[in-house]
């Protein structure tokens, strides 16, 4: 958490990338034809600054309940959401995504849990499995969970290797894949975020084996569909603005080594 308090704002810097176009694409893709349902309540998990909470609102929830492990990041959403058309649709609170609770202030359970770059911060398949516990707690019945995700695979050194060796720098964000975590469930990761050598942000996170997050997923309570949605990329307009235009290979780097994913859990 501390490190986070740290960061605070600074993390936005990601947010500005033209790697962040594409994470957005991808998660508005599948997240929004469940927002547009009538009264759909959503828990943003690692809510952070509030960018996507915001986003949420904005493509048709009609409440959202941010939480952040950082208190630094809790009070900037705050700040976020108050310069918005939609104050009175959100709250947020500090809390620690690994320890199972309730965060209805009504009661009720909630329709949709979002989780943009939640499930990474798991080092292991208990943490991955509380977070999991974390997120069935909330669901209702017919709830689903929607996050973004590491790319889905069990061949986790050969999908290391070739990210190391990609174009992802060019997007503003890239990770460097460290040693091999004990088992051989996963690696951690550095992720590095970037528009100018003035406003850069670095920060840790985990990469683990797919097969761990479905396992953990029904040990946290989740027995419904799980759905891996891989990373669909954005056209030649998009690939220009990253200076791929010309390089052939480092455009097929992106695809053969994609970044993210959205996973679908649905809890029953």
């Amino acid at each position: 958490m501390a490190h986070y308090d740290a960061i605070g704002t600074q993390y936005d810097v990601i947010k500005k990338t033209p790697f962040n176009k594409l994470e957005q694409f991808n998660f508005r893709k599948h997240i929004e034809p469940f927002l547009q349902r009538h009264g759909t309540k959503v828990l943003d998990l690692a809510c952070g600054t509030g960018f996507y909470s915001s986003l949420l609102l904005e493509w048709g929830a009609s409440f959202v309940v941010g939480v952040d492990i950082s208190t630094s990041m809790v009070n900037a959403a705050k700040a976020r959401i108050a310069e918005t058309p939609y104050a009175s649709q959100a709250r947020f609170v500090q809390g620690n995504g690994f320890i199972p609770q309730e965060y209805s202030a009504e009661n009720k359970r909630f329709d949709v849990v979002s989780g943009a770059w939640f499930l990474n911060y798991a080092s292991n398949l208990d943490q991955l499995a509380s977070m999991f516990r974390t997120i069935s707690t909330n669901l209702n019945s017919n709830g689903v969970f929607i996050g973004i995700c590491m790319h889905p695979t069990d061949d986790l050194e050969s999908f290391a290797s070739g990210v190391n060796n990609s174009a992802w720098a060019q997007t503003g964000v890239h990770y460097e894949f460290g040693n091999v975590l004990p088992g051989g469930i996963g690696f951690p990761i550095t992720v590095f975020g970037s528009v100018s050598p003035d406003s850069e942000v670095e920060f840790g996170t985990f990469h683990l084996k797919k097969s761990l997050y479905e396992q953990a997923a029904r040990a946290g309570g989740m027995a419904g569909r799980i759905v891996w949605q891989n990373c669909e990329f954005l056209g030649e307009t998009w690939r220009e603005e990253i200076g791929l235009q010309g390089d052939d290979d480092g455009w097929r780097s992106l695809q053969e080594y994609p970044l993210l994913c959205t996973l679908l859990v649905w809890k029953e």
